[in-house]
């Protein structure tokens, strides 16, 4: 039987005395069975001091958002500068096509930026949550070193899968992509955490996701809905929103690491 520490969470055989992860005595040490699973109002609690604990999770969901907003600076700009251009001007077909595609090119290519450091955001969140409820506060450049660029690039690859797999599940019925999304919920978490190829991770994640189907349902709803709301703040919605990505990021970790077998 695994023992847990009670300081740390950390798992330990049975037998020992002491954790191997902090030192402390495993004689108030409980069992994950014995323990219980946490809550939906637990995860989302415990995300939040995780968060609070390591501020510097934050640091790479800042590079898409500043793509993001440079992204928004380049289309006012482009916006303000036709109106300052005057009505002499002999605005043509080709004007507007050609500042068109020139944005659109631009446009693209910040967006595929944001998407990259989208994924490796995400995998310092679950790297940085994992090691937080082991009781290990890591820095950013520790949490690199453990996950590597090849852990980055099946992250890519499993990302592109996923939005496949979703978009053919709303085309075979509406619902058919939430159920989807949901079941592959934790691709990410078996790569980054249990160092899975991409065929194990989504097997992993099906049975993990399947087995805890409501909890994970209504997590997904209570960010869509944190989503929403504060994508109508106007100026920082965007920001908050992708802080809102993050904590859902930690809560589905920690949902994971309470989960997996």
């Amino acid at each position: 039987m695994t023992i847990y520490c009670k300081k740390c969470g950390a798992e330990n055989e049975d037998d020992a005395l002491f954790c191997e992860k902090c030192g402390a005595e495993l004689e108030k040490g409980v069992s994950k069975e014995a323990r219980g699973k946490k809550s939906i109002g637990d995860i989302l609690s415990e995300a939040l001091n995780r968060i609070t604990e390591n501020p510097m999770m934050i640091v790479p969901y800042l590079i898409p958002v500043v793509l993001t907003l440079i992204g928004a600076f380049v289309a006012w700009g482009s916006l303000v500068s036709v109106k300052e251009i005057g009505p002499g001007f002999n605005f043509n077909a080709n004007f507007f096509k050609d500042t068109a595609l020139a944005y659109m090119g631009f446009a693209s290519i910040l967006g595929v930026l944001s998407w990259i450091f989208g994924i490796v955001a995400t995998a310092f969140a679950i790297n940085m949550t994992y090691n937080a409820v082991n009781g290990r506060k890591v820095t950013l450049s520790e949490a690199w070193s453990e996950i590597g660029a090849g852990k980055i690039l099946i992250l890519l690859v499993v990302a592109i899968i996923t939005a496949i797999l979703t978009i053919l599940g709303f085309f075979a019925l509406c619902i058919g992509a939430l159920i989807v999304a949901i079941l592959l919920m934790f691709v990410n978490q078996g790569i980054v955490i249990d160092n899975l190829d991409i065929g194990a991770t989504f097997s992993n994640s099906y049975h993990i996701a399947k087995d805890n189907f409501f909890d994970v349902l209504i997590l997904a709803i209570v960010f869509f809905i944190l989503s929403f709301l504060v994508g109508w703040i106007p100026v920082i919605g965007g920001v908050l929103s992708v802080l809102v990505g993050m904590y859902g990021t930690v809560s589905y970790t920690i949902l994971y690491l309470d989960r997996k077998p």
